[in-house]
Order: structure tokens, then sequence, then C-alpha cells
């Protein structure tokens, strides 16, 4: 195997060619610490790794005498297991002028196919060099076991599919909110809302992107929750997770998708069902916000309402989502919320609901004000204008929040309700130019 890692370095060096544009998520390479980058399958993160490396060869800061990368899927080092130790003699062996391999940049890639890879990186770090980038595809394994192992001597990086800001410049558009530029910008919008944001999909023809994102789930269904968890039998698991989609920004009981199954034959236990979902979430399928509470335990075991990693995905897997675009906008702006305010630490993502009102979003920091947020896509009739403006007054009345926001696809406006003011701004806008929603 020692010799297969050695072939595998070798070919890292001589194929080496990054071609991705770059991203607003950066590595700082100066930082002494494991810098952990989490995200789905397909997001981006080993392009992140390439622009990373290229950038040090290109300022001449290191040369692949001092750059250990490894891509730990590839299927050559998955066939059996081996010595993680295997990959230091291999990197020594290469390169014997360094045989302390002092100031050496450890470069792994998928890291969870890597067996006990935590106590290995903890080694590296306290014993070798400082500098060491992980990436891989499961959150909670990274985090619990960084959290555990590395006792704060990491930092974690979130890589997702591209933000509105970001897919501008794969497009090479350039964002306006006038004039000709303004028509390209809400037009690429538009694309941007069913598309999706997926690096490889951008300028793709969309029959063909649609058979990639399919392609993409169901490698994230049995490469990143199958091949973990190694189950017996789980032939449910396409519908579980279809079903979900279908969900998408509503509160979805497991337990009614397990009678479900039950009743279509399945022989399934709800623990496993359980399992399988937190599986989904943990490799980004999809991500689970609560009710907002002021009571913490009431928070966590409220229903939960879910959002989809990526609308192109979900328009791929479920063709109905294509003309529901309230639906879509609602996911979207989950997600560029989730950027803005989220990480893999915490959330800090609620909804607001009642007998009779309901509130997509409330922000909420421990400690610090919430900010109620309703997602609408078009006020075209009274009865939606005051439904939306209801549910979100009552959820800043709940919340003790004096501001609230109405995210629509193109109307901007401020209004004074009773004594909360209400600004109504264009979802378009936000996410491309990102502005803070609390100072607005």
């Amino acid at each position: 195997m020692k010799e297969t890692i050695k072939q595998i370095l070798v070919e890292n060096q001589q194929r080496f060619s990054p071609s991705a544009l770059p991203r607003k998520v950066k590595i700082d390479t100066q930082l002494p610490k494991i810098q952990v980058v989490t995200g789905p399958r397909r997001a981006g993160k080993s392009s992140l790794l390439s622009l990373t490396i290229a950038g040090l060869l290109q300022q001449d800061k290191l040369s692949w005498d001092r750059i250990c990368y490894l891509a730990l899927e590839d299927e050559r080092l998955r066939s059996a297991p081996f010595e993680a130790d295997f990959i230091l003699q291999a990197f020594q062996e290469l390169h014997p002028s360094n045989p302390l391999m002092k100031d050496v940049l450890f470069v792994f890639d998928e890291i969870q196919y890597l067996p006990n890879w935590e106590a290995f990186v903890n080694r590296i770090h306290q014993q070798i060099s400082k500098q060491v980038i992980l990436t891989g595809s499961n959150s909670r394994t990274l985090h619990t076991e960084v959290a555990n192992v590395l006792r704060g001597r990491s930092l974690a990086v979130e890589l997702l599919p591209l933000s509105f800001s970001e897919y501008l410049e794969f497009r090479n558009i350039k964002f306006s909110y006038y004039g000709v530029e303004a028509i390209q910008s809400r037009a690429a919008f538009q694309d941007y809302l069913v598309q999706g944001g997926y690096p490889e999909t951008v300028g793709m023809d969309v029959s063909i992107s649609r058979n990639l994102l399919q392609e993409y789930f169901n490698t994230t269904i049995y490469r990143d929750i199958l091949d973990q968890a190694y189950p017996s039998s789980y032939s449910y698991l396409r519908y579980v997770f279809h079903r979900l989609a279908s969900n998408t920004g509503k509160t979805t009981s497991i337990s009614k998708v397990y009678n479900e199954l039950k009743s279509m034959g399945y022989a399934v236990s709800k623990n496993s069902l359980f399992d399988m979902t937190r599986m989904a979430e943990d490799v980004y399928l999809y991500k689970r916000i609560s009710r907002f509470d002021a009571s913490l335990i009431r928070r966590e075991n409220s229903d939960k309402k879910g959002y989809f990693i990526d609308n192109g995905m979900l328009n791929a897997i479920d063709t109905g989502f294509s003309a529901n675009k309230g639906a879509l906008l609602e996911n979207l702006i989950f997600w560029q919320l989730y950027r803005q305010y989220g990480s893999i630490y915490t959330t800090d993502i609620y909804y607001y609901k009642d007998a009779s009102h309901e509130c997509d979003f409330v922000l909420y920091r421990e400690g610090g004000q919430a900010l109620p947020i309703q997602v609408c896509w078009q006020m075209t009739t009274q009865d939606t204008y005051q439904r939306e403006l209801k549910g979100l007054v009552k959820a800043c009345e709940y919340t003790d929040a004096a501001t609230g926001i109405l995210l629509t696809l193109e109307d901007m406006d401020e209004l004074t309700i009773g004594n909360k003011k209400i600004k109504i701004i264009p979802a378009w806008k936000w996410c491309a130019e990102q502005f803070d929603l609390y100072t607005m």
C-alpha cells in the first residue's frame, strides 16, 4: 500500500492544473490550526484545496517537497485497510532531504475514508507540522471528532454550493440594481432559483445538469450515508429522501414517514429511520430548524422544518417544484441566511408558528435580539399581503423585535404597523449584495 500511496502523491503533482474559479470562502494557510473544510459532495471542496495549493506554488511560498496532498476517496486507497503511518513513510521516501517533514503542509481530501484518522491527524499537528488542512462531507463526524480529539486546535470552514453573488461571478455578470446590468442580474436570479448553485452545473444545458444533479443525489445516499453506516438493507432510502425533499419548507414527522413505509411493506425500525435522516443532515442533504421558543428545551423538542441543500437538486429529483416559485425562494433564502448567520456549530435560525400565524424564519443568537423574516414570492393579492404581514408582525410581538423583514422577489418598501417597523426588501438584491439584515 505504501508504494500505491507514493504513486498517487507523484500523480497529484504531475496532474496538478487547477482551473476552478475563486470562491468567497478562503483557507488561511498561515493559521497554526487544523483547518477542516466540510460541506456537501461536489460543492467544490477539492477545487478549494487546489486553488489554495496553486496560490502557494505561484507565490513561491511552498514547493512540492513541502506539500503532502492526498485524496483519500481514491479507490486504490479504499481497496483494503492500511496503516495511516504509511502516508508519512511514503512522503519521506519521496522527499528524503526533509526526513523530519518540517514545515510540510498536509492536505487530506475526504478524510473520513481514512480509518482512525483523528489520532493520526492529531499526531501530525502535535509532533510534525502545524499546517494541516482536511476536507470531508460529514459535518457530524468531523465536528464531533475534531471537538473531542483535537481539543481546540482546529477551525471549521464550511463550503456550500454557490451563493447568488458567486453564481453571478461564475457567469461573468456584474451585479447592478439599475440599467441593462440589472436586467441581466434579475434574469440570472431566476435561473439560479430553479437551477441551483452547484459549480459544475453553471452554464450547463438544463437536461444534462438535471441528470448530473440526480447523480449527485444518488451518490450522496450510497457513498456518504450507506458506505459510512454499512446497513444491511435500506431499499426504502430513496423514498424517504424524496419524501423529505417534497416537504421542503414544511414540518415533517418522521413517525408519519415510518408509518407510510410500514404500510408499503418495508421492514424498517423507527430508530434506523431516525438514524438515516440524521445522517442525511450530517452530509448536507438537507438541514432542519426548530420552532422558536423562549425555552431552549421546547425549541429542541419542537417539530422541525427541513430545507434541501440546493434548488437545482430539488428540481432534479422532484420536478413538481419547478412551478412552485414560492417554495423555491424560501429554500434559497434559508441557505443564504445560513451562509451569513449560521455555521457548523450553531444554526441560529428558527421559524415561528402559533395556532393561526406563521413566520418563515427567526434569526436569534442566544442572548441577542431576534429578527423575524418572512418570505413571499409576490404579494399580488390583498389576502396574501395581509396574511404575510400578520404572521411577520405576530412573530415580532412574540420575540419582542422592533423590526421585521419581508423578502419578496421585487418589492421594496418600509411600513410601520403598530410599533413595529416592517422593511420590504427584494430578495435578488439582498442575495447579490449580502448586506446585514440586522443593520437595514
